[in-house]
This record gives structure tokens, C-alpha cells and sequence, in this order.
């Protein structure tokens, strides 16, 4: 009797956790149903565009050719107000190192309160160990290579948001490079990842214990950090003190896989790619096609008041959006390998 009662009790357990696990996977998710919010450009065709950020006047910088330990990739602009024309960027006074910008990833600007001076931060991922390439962002749209910041704990980052020059939170993603590792690492759960403080000598942990940390951003009054935490499906918030450690303040389920966060500088509203469904997204190597979705997490004083969607589509207009910008009227939208496009906003809710 017993037996047979213990046997129901760990069958029931079981059970619980693959039903977790499937809602988790959304193996049970139908296909998305297409939403647009007025006409889109496909503006690049292929190479992607993980991350973008807005420098200001309708310029867009973005990194495309991210493929861990691929061919160096490129950074490009794309100029709204001059028919969404896009630029791949002269770069000068760069190193000769076969692995220079192997693999652009995550990007942040910083500008000079003092001097005027605009700089880029890009996370690369050469085969060793990760770097972070500075440039400064001339008027001409030129970059001239600045230096290479490189750290033992940089390993496999994300993303990372300058809060002064040379200093910056940055996402430490997974522990395992490699593909089938990182696999494991990712359906098992593990929260391995972290978010680093570098002061512009060293990096130094502040925040743990997530799965795979994303995206990172700050809010226009520079006092809280915003974290996507994309497999936990969260977006967490954090209090930066007064020695720029980090204090979780909230934490909220968004229901769909955060990649990037972009920020709005007028209303403080967080502009969010994700994928919205998880087992389309890690399938990509065997042939799926994950679709697209673009959320606006409306802020009231730092918190989310309300979520928005304002794209959506099953994978034939737009595959695995990792990134969202918006100003004007328009929003840009990036992709993991894929392509970008630009789309006319022609609604949004009053705040």
C-alpha cells in the first residue's frame, strides 16, 4: 500500500514538472498571429542586427554579423529622416588583429558631458575571451578606434550600458561557450549567470544567480538598471547605490523570452525584441523559424504600469527579434542573424 501510494506521489511530481517544462518550452503554443503597427521596410536582408541604440537626429548604430567565433562582422547606421538608408561605418586607427571585431554583439554609447564627445562600447567575441572594443562616434559617422578593454571575468558576455567613460554594467550570459554545453546549461536551468561592474580597471560581480541574463539598460535618471533575464521570461529592476552595487527593487514575468532593452529617453518606457516562443528560438540550428515580437513596457516611476504589444509576426516578415527602438514615429527592429527592418508606428497609447 505504501509502495503503491509513494509511486503515485512521484509520478504526480513528475508529472508537475514536465507540465512546467512544456509551458516553459511553449510546446504547446500555436502560431503567432501577425500584428503590425503600420507599414515595414525590410532595410537589411541578411547579417542580422542584434543590438541597436539611438545616438540622436533619427541615427541608429547597430551591430551586425554576430555568430559566436564567426568571421569579424560590422558596425552600421541606419539615417530615418534620409529614407532609412543604411551606412556600414568606416572605422580608423584599428588594430591588425585578425580577430577585431570578431562577432559584435551588444552595444552602448556614453557621451562626454565636458568635451561633447560620443563613445561606442561593443562586446566581441574572439575565440579566447571576450573584449570590448571602443570607438568614438565622429560627426561624420566614422569611428576611430579608441582601445580594447579586456577583463578575466569577461567571458561570455551579453550586453552592457555605460554609466560613465570606461565604465559600465555588463551581462555575463552562460558559463559554457561552447554549443552543446551552453545547450545543457540552458534546458537544465542552471542560473549561472551575473551581471559585472567594470569601473574602468576591473570587473566585479553585483548581481547572480539568473538564466541567461540578456539585455541591460538604465533609466533616464541614471538610478536604476533594467535586466531581461531571458529565460526566467522577467524583467528584473535594480537601485544602483552609492558604490554601484545593485539592489533588486521588483521583478515582473512579461510571459515572453526578453532579449534587448532599449530605453526611451523622453518617457522612460522600456522597447523590448523577444521571442515568444522559447523552443522555436534554440531550434534555429535544426531549421525552425522563430517568429517576432516587439513589447512597450509602459514605466511609472521606474515600474511597469502596463504592457504593450506593438509587432508581431509568425517568422516570414521578420525572424528572432533580439532588439526595438523607438523615436518620431518610427521604431527599428533587429535580428539574431537575420534581417532589420523599419516600420511606420502609426498608433501608440498616451502614456
Amino acid at each position: 500500500m505504501w509502495y503503491s501510494l509513494i509511486m503515485v506521489a512521484v509520478f504526480g511530481l513528475v508529472f508537475q514538472q514536465f507540465l512546467s517544462y512544456r509551458d516553459w518550452m511553449d510546446w504547446s503554443s500555436k502560431d503567432v498571429m501577425n500584428v503590425n503597427p503600420g507599414a515595414c521596410e525590410t532595410i537589411i536582408k541578411e547579417g542580422g542586427s542584434e543590438d541597436i541604440t539611438h545616438i540622436g537626429n533619427g541615427i541608429m548604430l547597430m551591430s551586425t554579423g554576430f555568430g559566436f567565433l564567426g568571421p569579424p562582422g560590422k558596425m552600421k547606421a541606419v539615417d530615418l529622416n534620409n529614407g532609412n538608408k543604411v551606412i556600414t561605418l568606416n572605422m580608423t586607427n584599428i588594430p591588425s588583429r585578425e580577430d577585431f571585431l570578431s562577432s559584435p554583439h551588444g552595444i552602448t554609447t556614453w557621451r562626454d558631458p565636458n568635451t561633447d564627445q560620443l563613445f561606442l562600447y561593443v562586446v566581441t567575441h574572439p575565440p579566447s575571451e571576450d573584449h570590448i572594443e571602443v570607438f568614438e562616434v565622429l560627426k561624420s559617422l566614422t569611428l576611430r578606434y579608441v582601445k580594447t578593454i579586456k577583463d578575466p571575468k569577461f567571458d561570455f558576455m551579453n550586453d552592457l550600458v555605460a554609466v560613465g567613460k570606461d565604465k559600465f554594467y555588463i551581462t555575463y550570459f552562460a558559463r559554457f561557450r561552447d554549443y552543446n554545453r551552453y545547450m545543457m546549461e540552458t534546458l537544465m536551468g542552471m542560473k549561472n549567470g551575473a551581471i559585472f561592474y567594470y569601473d574602468g580597471h576591473r570587473a566585479r560581480e553585483v548581481a547572480s544567480g539568473f538564466h541567461l541574463p540578456n539585455g541591460i539598460n538604465i533609466s533616464p535618471n541614471k538610478k536604476v538598471i533594467y535586466l531581461a533575464e531571458a529565460a526566467a521570461k522577467k524583467i528584473r529592476a535594480f537601485r544602483r547605490d552609492s558604490t554601484n552595487n545593485l539592489v533588486e527593487i521588483w521583478s515582473n514575468d512579461i510571459g515572453t523570452i526578453p532579449d534587448n532593452i532599449d530605453v526611451d529617453p523622453d518617457t522612460g518606457d522600456l522597447w523590448i525584441g523577444s521571442h515568444p516562443i522559447l523552443w522555436k528560438a534554440i531550434d534555429t540550428y535544426f531549421g525552425s523559424i522563430p517568429p517576432c515580437q516587439v513589447l512597450r513596457l509602459k514605466m511609472r516611476e521606474n515600474t511597469i504600469s502596463e504592457i504593450e504589444m506593438i509587432y508581431q509576426n509568425d517568422g516570414t516578415e521578420c525572424t528572432s527579434s533580439t532588439v526595438a527602438s523607438y523615436t518620431a514615429g518610427k521604431m527599428i527592429i533587429g535580428t539574431v542573424h537575420a534581417q532589420a527592418l523599419v516600420c511606420d508606428v502609426g498608433y501608440l497609447s498616451k502614456n
